[in-house]
C-alpha cells in the first residue's frame, strides 16, 4: 500500500511505503533562484501546506540539484536529520546542514537500502545541464518512480525496471517546458514524454508534479515556450487518461 500527500502545487510530496515515510523535495517558501535574479526567479502561485502541519518523516529525498528541489531555506527550517540527495550538491549540502547524516548518490552507488524499502537511482544520460535523474523506491511488491522532468531509460536502466516489483504509482510531469537550447532545451517533456514514460514503466497510475505555474521573473521566463494541458485534455487522452489521478489537493490518498 502507498499512501503520498501532495505538499505543494509544485514538487514536494510526502511517500510512505513499507516501513519508510519519505519527504521528497521540500519547499515551502520562498523563493527560488537560479544563478542571479535576472536570470531565473521563481515562487509559489499557490500557498504550500504550513511547515507545522507536516506529516511526520524519516528522511528527505532530494531528487534533483537545482533549488526547486534542493531549497537550501526551506531545509534550513526543517533541519532534518537524514537526507539523500545527489553528490553534486554535497559542498552546498554539508555547508547547509552540517549536523545532518547524508547518503550521497553516486555512479558507483545507485541504490540504496532503506529499512525494508529499495531506493533504486536512474543517471540520465544527458552529459550537458540541466541534467535531471529519476528514482525508484519499492518495498519488493510495489514500486514509486519519480521522474521529475521526464526521463528516458537506457537499454541497462530498463532492465533494471523490469527487474523490479510493478509500477503502481509514477510522479511525473505533464507540462511541455522548452528553452533555447544553449539554455538547457527541453525542461519537461509534454505528453508525448508521459506517453514514452508511462509505457516504459507501464504504471498503474500517474500524477502530474512539477507542474505549477510559478511566478516569474528573469530571462528564462520569458525565452520559454510553456504547453499546459487541462485535466480534461489528460482524461481525454487514449493512452493517458484511464491512468491519471488528478490530485489538487493537500490531502493525503492511498492506492
Amino acid at each position: 500500500m502507498i499512501r503520498f500527500q501532495r505538499l505543494n502545487m509544485d514538487n514536494s510530496w510526502h511517500v510512505q511505503l513499507g516501513d519508510q515515510s519519505l519527504l521528497i523535495d521540500p519547499w515551502f517558501g520562498g523563493v527560488e533562484i537560479d544563478f542571479f535574479k535576472w536570470f531565473n526567479m521563481q515562487w509559489h502561485r499557490t500557498p504550500p501546506v504550513p511547515m507545522d502541519t507536516l506529516p511526520a518523516y524519516d528522511r528527505v529525498i532530494i531528487t534533483q540539484k537545482y533549488p526547486d528541489h534542493f531549497h537550501a531555506e526551506t531545509l534550513r527550517q526543517l533541519r532534518p536529520n537524514n537526507i539523500i540527495a545527489p553528490k553534486s550538491i554535497r559542498k552546498q549540502l554539508d555547508e547547509c546542514l552540517p549536523d545532518a547524516t547524508i547518503q550521497y548518490i553516486e555512479h558507483s552507488n545507485q541504490r540504496v537500502q532503506l529499512g525494508n524499502v529499495t531506493l533504486q537511482w536512474f543517471n540520465t544520460s544527458r552529459k550537458m545541464d540541466p541534467i535531471y535523474d529519476a528514482l525508484a523506491l519499492h518495498d519488493g511488491s510495489e514500486t514509486v518512480m519519480i521522474a521529475t522532468h521526464g526521463f528516458d531509460f537506457s537499454s541497462a536502466q530498463q532492465q533494471l525496471l523490469q527487474a523490479m516489483p510493478p509500477v503502481k504509482l509514477l510522479l511525473s510531469p505533464v507540462t511541455l517546458y522548452k528553452l533555447p537550447f544553449y539554455l538547457g532545451g527541453v525542461v519537461s517533456p509534454g505528453l508525448k514524454g508521459l506517453e514514452n514514460l508511462v509505457r516504459d514503466t507501464k504504471t498503474e497510475k500517474f500524477v502530474s508534479t512539477h507542474d505549477e505555474d510559478k511566478h516569474a521573473r528573469g530571462l528564462v521566463s520569458r525565452m520559454a515556450k510553456v504547453v499546459r494541458y487541462s485535466a480534461e485534455d489528460i482524461f481525454n487522452h487514449s493512452e493517458l487518461g484511464s491512468k491519471f489521478l488528478n490530485i489538487t489537493d493537500y490531502q493525503p490518498h492511498v492506492l
